[in-house]
């Protein structure tokens, strides 16, 4: 063998050592860095938690408005499940309306409210062992805080579907372990209106009954408004995977807080429903179905629509201009593929590289450990710029 041809292969084989241990580093990146990144999120938005908490609790004092009460209203005598066509479960119950309706407290100053990307409360789940600050919003920023509430549903406690997405494997991995639950585990969510209990509904799947389904990214229909109180959880489904989603729904057992929005929540759903028309624009697909379509619908995209759907299980029509998040973009903005960070993730990879091919050639000149001990923080540094656009690219999971 020439010692070409046994430079040429020692090279080969010393480039696929350096892209596995490269792989193997982006891997513990994203399982253990991010994890470190939302650790780091959670202390801060668990202090500007309780600054909103305190400071609402004494507006609360000094007005009329309707405590958040925590004692449970009466459990309801029967929850049936039901299924929607495609074997494509999804809970239903007939929880009883509650005695005490939602008050509107248009009264609360802006500065109080939350707005997106603040904290919104803390879920806590037992079974699983959560207990996380819930950011307001779902964007890709948002969910590396922690666990994000859709802003289209109601906040937690209050009265429809309230809807919190969270990942699974990285940025602390929140929702890991959704599918362990089972009907009737309890999830209790603190926000700035007091306590919430709810209790996880059933699902009838071909399995049996279990505490989860699973939807495709497109079955936008796990946001709508049942007609109850109750909490949504999404997350990517399987782990490592953003092609399906685990839904985990449970039932309000508390009256319901007063209805209040978050600020410069117009100014967000028009933002959304503007992303929705470029998209239809750009494809051709309907946002909700995933379909291709002869005309983008505003009314199925806007919550605050006037179009009527039949039941799919062939009941009464039921009233869309209640449903919210009804977008696909809702389940899968931030879950999907972000191409606007290859170009950033290719820069910060070159610069790597050559910040790697210097220490090599100054050690080879001068003296080896010298020039590696003084090239590993800045290789480190480039290369931890590099995988954080790597990693906002790629899919969250």
């Amino acid at each position: 063998m020439s010692s070409r041809t046994t430079n040429i292969i020692g090279g080969v084989g010393r480039s696929l050592i350096t892209m596995g241990c490269l792989t193997l580093a982006f891997a513990a990146f994203q399982l253990w860095g991010t994890g470190f990144a939302e650790d780091r999120a959670q202390s801060s938005l668990q202090s500007e938690f309780e600054a909103q908490r305190a400071a609402f609790a004494a507006f609360a004092d000094s007005t009329t408005l309707p405590p958040a009460t925590t004692q449970p209203e009466a459990p309801a005598d029967t929850a049936p499940t039901t299924t929607v066509p495609g074997d494509r479960p999804i809970a239903s119950t007939t929880v009883p309306p509650t005695t005490v309706p939602p008050v509107p407290a248009e009264s609360v100053p802006e500065e109080l409210l939350p707005r997106v990307g603040d904290a919104l409360g803390v879920i806590r789940i037992p079974k699983i062992n959560v207990d996380k600050v819930v950011v307001a919003g779902t964007r890709r920023d948002d969910l590396r805080k922690g666990p994000g509430h859709y802003v289209n549903t109601p906040l937690p406690g209050q009265s429809g579907n309230a809807a919190i997405a969270g990942h699974r494997t990285t940025y602390g991995a929140p929702f890991g372990d959704l599918d362990l639950l089972v009907p009737g585990d309890q999830i209790i969510v603190e926000t700035f209106q007091g306590t919430f209990n709810y209790e996880v509904l059933p699902v009838e799947t071909t399995q049996g009954v279990s505490g989860h389904s699973i939807v495709t990214p497109f079955d936008v229909q796990v946001l709508d408004d049942y007609g109850d109180n109750r909490l949504t959880l999404t997350a990517c489904h399987p782990k490592y995977s953003a092609r399906q989603r685990i839904v985990v729904q449970a039932r309000l057992v508390n009256p319901p807080a007063a209805t209040i929005e978050l600020a410069g929540l117009d100014d967000i759903i028009e933002d959304e429903l503007t992303q929705a028309q470029l998209a239809y624009e750009a494809t051709g697909v309907d946002p909700v179905t995933g379909e291709r379509t002869d005309e983008f619908d505003p009314t199925i995209a806007d919550p605050n629509g006037e179009s009527d759907v039949t039941d799919p299980q062939g009941g009464s029509a039921q009233d869309e201009g209640n449903v919210v998040g009804t977008t696909s973009e809702a389940l899968d903005e931030s879950l999907g593929w972000h191409m606007e960070e290859l170009t950033p993730f290719l820069l910060w990879s070159i610069l790597t590289a050559l910040a790697a091919a210097v220490a090599y050639v100054v050690a080879r000149r001068w003296k080896k450990w010298p020039s590696y001990g003084l090239a590993t923080p800045v290789v480190l540094t480039l290369l931890f710029f590099s995988f954080t656009h790597l990693d906002r690219m790629l899919p969250a999971f």
